[in-house]
């Protein structure tokens, strides 16, 4: 019979390993607008669907923006348990009104075939994911994960990943070359670190494990510490490892040793949780190795500013912000130390919180999709990626104007590129705001006329939080 439970902002229904339907409690904005197309891959802020094809993630397209990864441990008798995960956007599918709100349905299919092309195993499943309102339909982060566990001969595979919107023509299809090690044997071995959001393993090498996989691999910078879950086999004794994150070049950032000592000599486990605090924005591995020198296959891990994008370093995270920071915010975040820095990136967000209350920051959520969404719609002849933009920066700061029209400008026949556009915001702070971008070379470039500039840089000082004098 299937499970269901409540975890602060996240809501799951686990059947056979755990199928995972996270909803209801994060903003996002509305599915009424134009469809994105895929992420740019230009400038600072890098793709997410290509960071993670990078890092031997399997990734959807643009429109069907999943992400999906394998993880292995030891199962029952000479076979491995291959844990499976996928992660989706609730924007990804197409959610149909019913009594409860708002239900949509997908499947995801698992194929292992020989390399000569003999299919071992298939698995077909099909979810429903039902939220409350509307507005959850267009959210564009982490909102569903799904998960499946497959009992396999070790040995490489051919694996076929096929998951799609049931309602809609929406969907992707990958195949993946998977080595399913062997956990069998004499001696001690060492599982494959599994990341996930949290759970507590298990006692036996032919049970389901209790967890609740982290399919992306993705740890927002100043958020929970990452979760690692280890296995060990044939250890007599608790085991020693050395625990290490590295990052791309191959340097650790952090290591430390601890012990495995839940279970017996058939399985030993334990959770890991790695110090948020000491891990820079990136791509990054961890790195399991036994006192005897034994290596696991490493995992790879994304310490991420948003579900949105990527960011390679802290200072290109400060490119973006000041759109919305006072001079003093950056200055305290730019000499900060890395410890600090969480400190104060936590603390910027908060200050900007509509809903303290709730789990989510409601106003960090949207301030990405807006970035994201100029990055996508605003870019300019030349390669000025959209989010540096005029029309990006206004969008970044006041969001979707209530009213948006083309202009020709001097032109008495209504042909070819509009040399302006004007934006109409009814509700900006301090009233009533009009906005007009003029296209002065011809070329497709965009810029605030300057008595329009004049008024935006008075209304975004006004949005930006006044100092604390009290301190």
């Amino acid at each position: 019979m299937p499970i269901t439970a409540t975890l602060p902002a996240r809501t799951f229904t686990r059947a056979a390993l755990l199928t995972l339907l996270f909803a209801a409690c994060a903003g996002g904005r509305g599915s009424g607008g134009p469809e994105a197309p895929d992420p740019r891959e230009d400038g600072p802020l890098a793709g997410p669907l290509r960071t993670y094809q990078q890092i031997g993630l399997v990734a959807g397209p643009g429109y069907f923006p999943a992400v999906a990864g394998f993880s292995t441990i030891a199962g029952p008798a000479d076979s491995t348990w291959v844990l499976f995960g996928l992660s989706l956007p609730n924007s990804a599918l197409r959610f149909q009104r019913d009594p409860g709100g708002f239900v949509a349905d997908y499947s995801v299919t698992l194929t292992f075939a020989t390399p000569d092309s003999q299919i071992a195993r298939r698995v077909t499943r099909e979810e429903s994911v039902r939220i409350p309102t509307f507005q959850e339909t267009g959210r564009t982060d982490e909102s569903i994960v799904f998960q499946h566990l497959v009992a396999i001969a070790p040995g490489t595979w051919v694996v076929t990943v096929q998951a799609g919107d049931v309602n809609s023509s929406r969907g992707f299809r990958v195949v993946d070359t998977l080595i399913v090690p062997d956990y069998t044997g004499e001696g001690l071995k060492l599982a494959q670190p599994v990341i996930v959001y949290e759970g507590r393993g298990r006692t036996r090498r032919d049970s389901v494990p209790d967890l609740i996989l982290n399919p992306r691999h993705t740890i927002p910078y100043g958020g929970e510490a990452p979760r690692v879950y280890l296995e060990v086999y044939g250890a007599t004794q608790p085991a020693p490892v050395t625990v290490a994150v590295t990052d791309e070049l191959g340097n650790r950032v952090w290591s430390a040793r601890t012990t495995i000592q839940e279970g017996d000599q058939a399985l030993r486990r334990t959770m890991i949780e790695l110090p948020a605090g000491s891990l820079p924005l990136g791509k990054l591995h961890v790195e399991i190795e036994s006192a005897d020198g034994a290596r696991a296959a490493t995992a790879p891990i994304i310490i991420s500013i948003s579900d949105q994008w990527m960011v390679a370093n802290f200072d290109e995270v400060l490119m973006f912000i000041e759109y919305i920071a006072t001079r003093a915010e950056i200055d305290s975040l730019k000499n900060g130390s890395p410890a600090e820095r969480r400190r104060l990136w936590e603390e910027f967000w908060a200050r900007r919180d509509p809903l303290p209350a709730t789990p989510a920051n409601e106003y960090r959520d949207d301030f990405f999709q807006r970035v994201r969404y100029a990055t996508e719609q605003f870019s300019e002849i030349g390669g000025q990626p959209g989010w540096r933009t005029d029309r990006g920066e206004v969008y970044i700061v006041l969001g979707q104007p209530s009213y948006a029209q083309e202009r020709y400008l001097g032109r008495t026949e209504f042909v070819g590129r509009p040399n302006a556009w004007e934006w109409l915001y009814e509700q900006a702070p301090g009233g009533r705001l009009v906005l007009v971008f003029l296209d002065r070379t011809g070329f497709g470039r965009y810029e605030l006329s300057p008595s329009s500039e004049a008024s935006f840089r008075g209304v975004a000082e006004r949005m930006k939080p006044r100092p604390d004098r009290s301190r």
